[in-house]
């Protein structure tokens, strides 16, 4: 009874209904069967819209993940693999058009063989690995200020068509997202941290707002456990949703959920 009245049994319930999920949707994906489609994401479909922009102004598109956008070793991993499989996809775009990519490296110099290789993977894709250009791989150092210098002088230096950012931002992306507005570009970007959901939704042309990164990447990514994760995540939530409703409605009838269900 007391566990029944600490919530400790829901909390169960909800841990067993993430594991029944988990083991269908991977089991499912693991044997190559079709999974559940992710809705449109109109930020996602403007990117190839971006990239042909760029190039009809012969200017280079320029992609970032943050300058804290590396971490792999943080609650905020997931991100980081979110922009990871955005850059192979923005590479993949340019590669497609023949667009120069710009990719403005993280401050985490361990996450670099990462950046690198996924870009690579994104040419590879398209059957044009010489287009891979080093140089065009910027790293700026560990300091927010210095990464934020760095990019918008690119911008200011070499132009901007289109810049596309998806990972780990703080207070980096108002800058960086306000200049390359400034300089004439279009903005394409999103962050799960809520708390700068503000900078792209007031400076960017097309939004990803919070957990549509993660779907976004899933679907560009085209990778099976990824997609998984994604339906996986939503049994989860919409298990949560569930719940609520159900106090509301047990409040409306005056019936107290807590004393009923030990919330």
């Amino acid at each position: 009874m007391i566990a029944f009245r600490t919530g400790a049994v829901w909390d169960l319930v909800l841990l067993l209904v993430l594991a029944a999920a988990s083991y269908y949707y991977m089991s499912k994906a693991l044997r190559g069967e079709e999974l559940p489609r992710i809705r449109t994401i109109p930020a996602v479909e403007a990117m190839e819209e971006g990239v042909g922009r760029s190039v009809e102004a012969d200017l280079p598109v320029h992609y970032a993940m943050g300058a804290s956008g590396g971490q792999l070793y943080s609650t905020l991993v997931s991100m980081t693999l979110t922009g990871l499989a955005m850059a192979s996809y923005v590479a993949r775009l340019c590669a497609k058009l023949n667009a120069r990519l710009i990719v403005h490296m993280p401050g985490q110099a361990e996450s670099i063989p990462a950046v690198e290789g996924m870009v690579r993977e994104g040419y590879l894709r398209e059957g044009k690995p010489e287009m891979f250009v080093r140089e065009d791989m910027r790293y700026y150092g560990r300091s927010a200020s210095s990464w934020t210098q760095g990019v918008t002088s690119s911008y200011a230096t070499e132009g901007v068509g289109v810049n596309i950012s998806v990972g780990i931002f703080y207070s980096d992306c108002p800058i960086s997202l306000e200049m390359a507005k400034f300089h004439g570009g279009m903005n394409i970007g999103g962050t799960g941290r809520w708390i700068m959901a503000y900078a792209f939704a007031m400076m960017c042309d097309y939004v990803l707002l919070g957990e549509e990164i993660y779907a976004g990447a899933a679907q560009v990514s085209e990778n099976p456990m990824m997609m998984s994760g994604i339906a996986i995540e939503e049994i989860g939530k919409f298990f949560v949703y569930g719940m609520i409703a159900l106090g509301l409605v047990l409040a409306v009838l005056g019936v107290s959920a807590t004393t009923t269900f030990g919330f």
